[in-house]
C-alpha cells in the first residue's frame, strides 16, 4: 500500500497510487457500514418480536412480500445501490 500525502476532494487523504482503488475502498466501505447497522437492526427487531411473542422464526422464514411491499423494496434497493455508487464518485 503505497501512502502518499495526497488528498482527494472534501480534503479526504488518498491511500493508494491509484485513485479508483480509493474510488473502490469508498464504495466497499460504505456497503459494510449499511450492511452492518442494518443487520444490528434487524436482529434487535427480531429479538424483540419473539421475546414479546409476536412472531416466531418460523413465521419470519415463511413470510412473503405483498407486491406493493416488494416494489416498494426494490426502489429502496435502487436508491442504495445509487447512493453506495455515488459515495466513491467523489474521489478524483
Amino acid at each position: 500500500m503505497n501512502v502518499d500525502k495526497k488528498a482527494v476532494k472534501a480534503g479526504r487523504p488518498a491511500f493508494f497510487s491509484d485513485p479508483e482503488i480509493d474510488r473502490l475502498l469508498a464504495i466497499i466501505v460504505r456497503l459494510m457500514t449499511e450492511h452492518s447497522v442494518l443487520n444490528e437492526r434487524v436482529k434487535s427487531l427480531e429479538a424483540l418480536l419473539a421475546q414479546s411473542g409476536v412472531i416466531t422464526g418460523e413465521a419470519l422464514e415463511q413470510f412473503e412480500p405483498t407486491q406493493e411491499q416488494d416494489a416498494q423494496w426494490a426502489q429502496a434497493r435502487f436508491r442504495l445501490i445509487k447512493d453506495v455508487l455515488e459515495s466513491g464518485a467523489n474521489i478524483t
